[in-house]
């Protein structure tokens, strides 16, 4: 079994309780689906690497190894589709001239940015396809910090170490560091892949601590008359 099992494993372990109890389903009201949706982007990289992994011991080369990795990018990409909804719906909750349109291109920019990921030849082309969306998540973000969109107070940051964590791990992967400066000394532990799976639990535990209060927030916030 390869050795990375453990950080992905855990962390769906984790969330697969964690996420169920720290969300008030009770209070979304109408938006109960944003927290449904946050859910499947929460788990879908740690499943999607846990199958990865735990069948990395097949013997069916290449064929194989390609599916399994574009299940893994699978799990990638629901993460950076999927959680963000929540946030553009809530960052435009007061435009909801604006909001549907916003979702529906998001959406449309990562179906690209997915198919680009599935098909990309090398471990750095794949973290360049998800350039276009991390590129608008910014633009969401900018629009919230000088008070152009809404949100929960306190949950902007907490966006910003989102992707903050995902780019360092993504650019820890792909660099292959600590182990291209000792190379055989990381083979089991702290590798760049574990360090990058760290990192990612990481960011998706931001993630969860941005959205939830977002949710609370749009659920109970009545929008000023225009």
């Amino acid at each position: 079994m390869d050795n990375c099992f453990p950080p992905p494993g855990l962390a769906l372990l984790g969330f697969l309780v964690l996420l169920p109890m720290t969300m008030p389903w009770g209070q979304l009201g109408k938006d109960g689906w944003l927290g449904g949706t946050h859910c499947v982007a929460c788990l879908a990289p740690p499943a999607g690497s846990v199958l990865y992994h735990l069948f990395m011991c097949h013997q069916g080369g290449s064929p194989v190894y390609t599916r399994l990795l574009a299940l893994d990018m699978c799990g990638v990409c629901l993460v950076n589709t999927l959680g963000a909804l929540p946030i553009i719906h809530c960052t435009l909750a007061c435009r909801p001239w604006l909001r549907p349109a916003a979702l529906v291109g998001y959406t449309m920019l990562s179906g690209v940015a997915g198919w680009r990921a599935l098909t990309a030849p090398s471990t750095s082309a794949r973290l360049r396809a998800f350039g276009w969306q991390a590129g608008a998540r910014l633009l969401v973000f900018g629009a919230r910090g000088v008070g152009l969109g809404s949100g929960a107070p306190g949950s902007l940051p907490c966006y910003l170490r989102m992707d903050a964590l995902a780019l360092l791990g993504g650019l820890v992967n792909v660099a292959r560091l600590p182990e291209r400066w000792g190379p055989g000394r990381f083979d089991y532990w702290g590798n760049s892949h574990q360090i990058m799976h760290l990192l990612s639990v990481g960011s998706i535990l931001q993630l969860h601590a941005g959205v939830v209060p977002d949710l609370l927030w749009a659920a109970h916030h009545a929008c000023p008359p225009d």
